[in-house]
């Protein structure tokens, strides 16, 4: 049997490589067995992937065999559905559509893609303080050296600045309130 190319990857980088749904050489060189078994550890929709494979293949005048893309498909899904893997799979912010039998899988799922969040609003909020920094910085600096403002624009950058302030401080809280990752 063939290394299907998605493993390849997977081993090669230590994550789960996305693969296309299939590329024109795939269809050319590949078994139907390794683009079922690719498919299934992209966690791709079953029906969904197969007929895209199949029109895919089609226009490369191939026609794809239904019982070795499943047989394939089926043999990715238990290697996808490893708990570690479910971690991994959520770690990354990568969708998973419930393919998995093992409630394991899914829990260890969700753990991965709690944490994803929290990094992700983590890093959100800190390029937002960053903006909110330099944004203040220019106003100040813009306050301090333009003598030539009007009293109503002195007025609308000191409610900006105001209103940055605030909301560097409601981020910080929320900084402070994100669970340790």
């Amino acid at each position: 049997m063939q290394i299907p190319k998605c493993l390849i990857l997977t081993i090669a980088f230590g994550t789960l490589a996305s693969c296309a749904p299939i590329s024109r050489e795939s269809c050319i060189n590949d078994s139907a067995y390794d683009i079922g078994y690719a498919a299934a550890m992209d966690n791709a929709e079953r029906m969904s992937r197969l007929q895209s494979v199949t029109k895919i293949c089609g226009k490369e005048g191939r026609e794809v065999d239904l019982a070795e893309f499943t047989e394939g498909f089926d043999a990715g899904t238990s290697a996808f559905c490893v708990v570690d893997n479910g971690y991994r799979w959520g770690l990354r912010g990568r969708g998973y559509n419930g393919v998995c039998a093992d409630s394991a899988f899914g829990a260890a799922y969700d753990d991965g893609l709690r944490i994803y969040k929290v990094q992700q609003r983590g890093k959100a909020i800190r390029e937002r303080l960053e903006m909110i920094r330099s944004r203040v910085a220019n106003i100040q600096q813009i306050l301090d050296e333009d003598k030539t403002l009007t009293e109503e624009r002195r007025r609308k950058l000191v409610r900006e600045w105001d209103g940055l302030l605030l909301e560097r401080r409601d981020l910080l809280a929320e900084q402070q309130s994100l669970p340790p990752v």
